[in-house]
């Protein structure tokens, strides 16, 4: 669909599911030119409008949310609310350890075994609570909807228009909504998860005996060097969260849970310039440059985290998991991470879930000459730390 227009078929299409939405049958003729799109908006017309805008509600409800006019970011924060609308806990299972001996070895005569010994399942649940409502609504004028109904043209830039820019902020709503849930885990693992929160240049020097800075690892004298180690180390990070383990995420303290996080379930956010260093400068002076990392594959590239004129840092008061008592505690200030290179995830470590979506029109007011549309959602943000998570920036090192 364009954003300033729609064709002639699309503006067919959304008048022919209008007059059914408003009438509750189909058109008399199935509109194939001009004539037809204007006898099928002038018998509308003729009609109560009121109907006509509630049908205009419901079909902009089920068409808005559906488009993607605006490529929103964090796309994979979203979760769709078929399969998450309903989650309120996690249930955790724990690894039991294995049974000391093996019964079957030695058998005494005249001696029984108990086979109803018991060894219940362990589990650790996580509760999550808490919603944000929304709601939006746009003004339609009688005069409008009449001079748009006369006309497929005038039908197409009327529908279109209004559909963009609905769209468009409500897709920006969820970017900034994934945004916050993104920040919180950021800044609770580097409050309460410290081996997750990874200083690269600590690691750089750890394995090289160089120090860098974050003024100076992207100079041209270390910029090839420390990149292509840099999308090496993280690949190997990668390597190693596809492992069972209990390495990269919080536990509480005897409920440790193992996790693996792998192919499809991972999820990469890297910031936008080492992101574009490790494709466009390291891979370009390498030979086969495909096969020094394919840290890039699948990687989704963040031009901002927080605040675009301060593009690598986020600030924010987190509320993390206590891994004493299993409880959410919340960071007695704000915490800042500063440089921020990327995180590495797995896809149910976090999420928003947009449901509850519904929409409709206020009656006609006659002085004003005009009917309101409402939209209404509600939205759930959840962070589950005991899912795999790794947040990576650069800070001073320590020889």
């Amino acid at each position: 669909m364009s954003v300033n227009t729609m064709t002639f078929e699309q503006s067919a299409a959304f008048l022919t599911a209008l007059y059914e939405e408003a009438t509750g049958q189909k058109p008399t003729l199935q509109i194939a030119n001009t004539a037809d799109f204007v006898s099928v908006g002038t018998s509308l017309i003729q009609g109560s409008l009121d109907p006509v805008v509630q049908g205009l509600a419901q079909i902009l409800d089920r068409t808005v949310f559906a488009m993607r006019v605006y490529s929103k970011k964090f796309e994979d924060i979203i979760m769709d609310e078929r399969l998450w609308g309903a989650v309120t806990q996690k249930v955790n299972y724990l690894d039991n350890p294995l049974d000391t001996t093996d019964d079957r070895l030695p058998l005494t005569d005249g001696a029984s075994i108990d086979p109803w010994e018991i060894k219940k399942q362990k589990v650790f649940t996580e509760f999550f609570y808490g919603t944000t409502v929304h709601q939006d609504s746009i003004t339609v004028f009688r005069d409008q909807l009449n001079s748009a109904l006369r006309s497929p043209e005038e039908f197409g830039r009327f529908i279109s228009g209004m559909m963009t820019n609905i769209a468009n902020k409500h897709k920006q709503i969820e970017e900034e909504q994934a945004r916050a849930c993104l920040i919180n885990f950021m800044t609770a693992k580097a409050t309460a998860d410290a081996p997750n929160a990874i200083n690269v240049l600590q690691e750089y020097y750890n394995e090289t005996g160089t120090t860098l800075t974050p003024a100076n690892m992207f100079a041209p004298a270390n910029y090839v060097e420390f990149t292509r180690w840099l999308a090496a180390y993280m690949q190997t990070l990668v390597d190693k969260m596809a492992e069972r383990s209990i390495k990269f995420h919080m536990n509480v303290t005897g409920k440790e849970i193992m996790r693996f996080t792998d192919g499809e379930f991972l999820r990469k956010y890297i910031s936008d310039k080492v992101l574009n260093n490790i494709t466009s400068v390291a891979q370009s002076v390498t030979y086969n440059a495909d096969k020094i990392s394919n840290i890039a594959d699948g990687a989704n590239k963040v031009t901002f985290w927080q605040n675009i004129d301060n593009p690598y840092s986020v600030q924010a008061t987190p509320a993390y998991l206590n891994t004493t008592t299993g409880n959410i505690d919340t960071a007695g200030s704000a915490v800042q991470v500063d440089n921020i290179i990327g995180v590495l995830f797995d896809r149910d470590a976090l999420g928003i879930v947009k449901r509850s979506t519904w929409s409709g029109a206020s009656p006609f007011n006659p002085r004003g000459g005009y009917y309101n549309i409402y939209w209404h959602w509600t939205e759930t943000m959840f962070n589950s730390f005991t899912e795999n998570f790794v947040l990576l920036y650069a800070d001073t090192v320590t020889p």
